[in-house]
């Protein structure tokens, strides 16, 4: 077991799911599902990640460690799916275990605050986020400093707070190099590139991606190396090169669906849904749209509905139909306002 967590520490996760598959569990029943399960979340596999976290809880009995890092994995994989219920749920579950056992408390309150985060209650994940950086940098803790940044830089993204936004990750980029972690400093270029591009900076935004791919393309994390497709083809797009935009849509496109990532995948339909749109092909615009509209339903990407609900409206007036279209944008707008976003303002988007 000892081995198989080095593998897990080491981002072997390919070969830590070899070595379990080869490792009778015992008596440690528990902590070998567990271990699957971080596994599977670091290939990006959160579905069935989720389903070992659920089988390990259920066999850690009395072991309330056990139980406490499970439900911390648990509410790591919901989120990246958007399940709001669940993340809620599981990050909750894990603060109240973490405050009574006296352990693993900073991580309980990071989940907590990005499950907040998740259901749209920024205010008040801003605050744990910020409160917990200060700590994190007190304590000269510079992954807990790093993963914090990151997590405020895509906060203020969401709130229009570009400035600090970008201050943000690049100070997650300064902690994740200064702790020699590639994936949180891949993580924090993703962060960097997608506000970098939202706010107009197109050359620096694609760097940032190129560089990110380039962490990436030698680990296990199929969800990053999608997550680059899909990035790297968001600025594309925007800088008018539109074939190799749509090339990386496709390439995405396969990776998130093989990863049962619906939230993202809806991006990427959107994102095909403007190249065919800015081609005059609104037939194929509007399908793509249309299946951006129920990847995003119910897997809280408020702003990934706002922008698909935006698409249509444009796309309604582009052929004609004034009246439908004027009845989408009011809807955007309103959409758009319940969730506190500011998506109708972007122009680089």
């Amino acid at each position: 077991m000892e081995k198989i967590e080095k593998l897990l520490d080491d981002g072997e996760f390919a070969k830590a799911l070899a070595a379990l598959k080869k490792t009778r569990p015992g008596a440690g029943k528990g902590r070998w599902l567990f271990l699957k399960g971080e596994a599977l979340r670091g290939l990006g596999l959160f579905g069935e990640a989720l389903e070992q976290y659920a089988l390990a809880r259920k066999a850690a009995k009395l072991d309330e460690e056990l139980r406490l890092e499970t439900l911390l994995g648990e509410a790591r994989c919901a989120r990246a799916l958007g399940r709001e219920g669940s993340a809620l749920a599981a990050a909750k579950g894990a603060l109240a275990l973490a405050k009574r056992l006296d352990m693993c408390r900073p991580d309980a309150e990071l989940e907590w605050a990005l499950a907040l985060r998740l259901v749209g209650r920024l205010s008040e994940a801003a605050a744990l986020l910020e409160r917990l950086h200060k700590a994190y940098k007190k304590d000269g803790d510079l992954a807990g400093a790093a993963f914090a940044l990151w997590a405020l830089g895509g906060l203020y993204r969401l709130q229009g707070r570009y400035g600090e936004g970008i201050n943000a990750f690049e100070e997650s980029l300064a902690s994740a190099n200064k702790d020699k972690d590639e994936a949180a400093a891949g993580y924090a270029l993703f962060g960097l590139g997608g506000i970098l591009r939202v706010a107009g900076f197109m050359g620096r935004a694609l760097d940032c991606y190129v560089r990110a791919r380039r962490l990436f393309a030698r680990t296990d994390d199929a969800f990053a190396k999608a997550y680059a497709e899909c990035g790297t083809s968001n600025v594309l797009r925007q800088m008018g090169r539109l074939e190799e935009a749509y090339a990386g849509y496709e390439r995405a496109h396969k990776l998130y669906s093989g990863l049962s990532d619906w939230a993202d995948l809806g991006f990427v339909e959107w994102g095909m849904g403007e190249i065919k749109k800015r081609n005059g092909d609104f037939g194929a615009a509007l399908k793509h749209y249309r299946r951006a509209a129920e990847l995003f339903k119910g897997r809280s990407e408020p702003r990934g509905e706002a922008l698909t609900l935006l698409s249509l409206a444009n796309l309604y007036y582009l052929t004609g139909q004034t009246a439908k279209a004027e009845a989408q944008h009011a809807a955007a707008l309103a959409h758009i306002r319940r969730h506190g976003l500011h998506t109708h303002l972007e122009t680089f988007t």
